[in-house]
């Protein structure tokens, strides 16, 4: 009889821990679904943010379209980045110089991808807590190891910080004063350079 209870309280912690981790499953599935829906939400929507690398602290407004993203720097210098999933393009407004780039293999496609709804978080950690939700991932892009963290706001879910480190070096972005847009002009994401020469 002994042998037999022994093996039905064995059965028991096993049939447990399979259910803890089957809901901690769930629990992290229901979760990410949630937060690409809410990033799906973020197209026409605005937010403020401070963006810092540990020495220098930059302020502006970022704007989120369906397809785009307009960064606007108003501190210290004013500066304009538009991006696309494969081009971007980055406006120095005091020296009116424009330049173009390629968004697709650099860890900007990553930044695009979360603020548009793309699924980033599919291999991704997850932490959840009564207050946040943290996301974290490890990629490599040409030979670059990145290392990202995202945080967001929980109940209500909202973007609070993107954390990006690469090879010692990266920068963190706080947003806030979330807000949804009117209709934008069609030219309002315009990939077209404003100082033509």
């Amino acid at each position: 009889m002994q042998v037999k209870d022994k093996l039905l309280k064995k059965t028991s912690k096993i049939f447990l821990l399979i259910i803890l981790f089957a809901n901690e499953s769930v629990i992290a599935n229901t979760t990410k679904l949630k937060l690409l829906d809410y990033n799906n939400s973020l197209k026409n929507s605005s937010a403020l943010f401070t963006q810092t690398d540990g020495n220098t602290i930059e302020e502006g407004i970022i704007y989120i379209g369906s397809d785009r993203v307009k960064i606007d720097y108003k501190k210290p210098k004013k500066i304009t980045i538009i991006l696309t999933e494969k081009k971007g393009m980055y406006v120095n407004h005091e020296l009116k110089e424009t330049q173009f780039f390629d968004t697709h293999k650099s860890f900007v496609n990553i930044f695009f991808k979360i603020l548009t709804g793309k699924d980033f978080y599919k291999n991704s950690q997850l932490d959840i807590t009564d207050h946040s939700i943290t996301i974290g991932d490890n990629f490599e892009i040409n030979k670059k190891f990145y290392k990202t963290k995202i945080v967001y706001e929980n109940k209500p879910i909202k973007l609070r910080k993107i954390k990006v480190n690469e090879n010692g070096g990266g920068f963190e972005i706080g947003f806030y004063n979330h807000n949804n847009l009117e209709d934008t002009k069609k030219n309002f994401y315009s990939l077209i350079n404003p100082y033509p020469n």
